[in-house]
């Protein structure tokens, strides 16, 4: 009787304390604790873990879309004007008291005739690092593949290999090409070698 007696006057005296009496003292409001600051601060540190290793997985895999598609895009140029050039030059007539196929000085232009008679001459413009191309000394050069460079400082992009001795002398046994292309971070090698086909004897 005792017992029942002081709780009852135990919760009369919290409602009629108001807020001067801390509900947590009186039995009818007591709660459950929460999370401690320890608790607290590891939730925290987890939660940070979890961000940073979800945004290196993220800045990787944006990093290889990026290279992938400059090695894509530097690739379709330089495959596209190398198989315009290869095809025109295999076309190409290789008679050297006709229509020779010539390489100047330096490697840096390639000349010759075409099946269709057209005198073109590819360049490597070394101020706008490009392949270019001319069509019967027009005043106008066509850019083919822009940001490209010589393999190394003192190779020349374009050089030529004469035939055997069973050929007219000065006849073109292969034609090289030999360059790179840069696109973002990627650096690309356009290389090829082109056997003429279209030999003309001259008497």
């Amino acid at each position: 009787m005792t017992t029942r007696h002081s709780q009852i006057t135990s919760r009369r005296s919290c409602r009629n304390a108001g807020l001067f009496v801390a509900r947590a003292s009186c039995p009818r409001f007591r709660r459950n604790a929460g999370l401690s600051l320890v608790e607290i601060l590891i939730a925290l540190a987890i939660t940070a873990l979890l961000i940073t290793a979800t945004a290196v997985a993220f800045d990787a895999a944006f990093r290889s879309y990026e290279t992938n598609h400059d090695l894509a895009m530097a690739g379709m140029s330089a495959r596209n004007s190398l198989y315009q050039m290869t095809a025109l030059i295999r076309s190409a007539w290789n008679d050297p008291d006709i229509a020779a196929i010539d390489v100047n000085a330096d490697g840096s232009e390639l000349s010759f005739t075409d099946a269709n008679g057209r005198n073109l001459i590819y360049r490597y413009n070394p101020t706008a690092h490009a392949l270019e191309l001319n069509i019967d000394g027009a005043a106008t050069w066509y850019s083919l593949v822009e940001n490209v460079a010589p393999l190394a400082a003192d190779q020349p992009v374009f050089n030529i290999a004469l035939a055997g001795p069973d050929y007219p002398a000065g006849t073109v046994g292969t034609v090289y090409v030999q360059c790179k292309t840069t696109s973002g971070s990627v650096t690309k090698p356009i290389c090829s070698a082109v056997v003429p086909r279209n030999i003309l004897y001259s008497e």
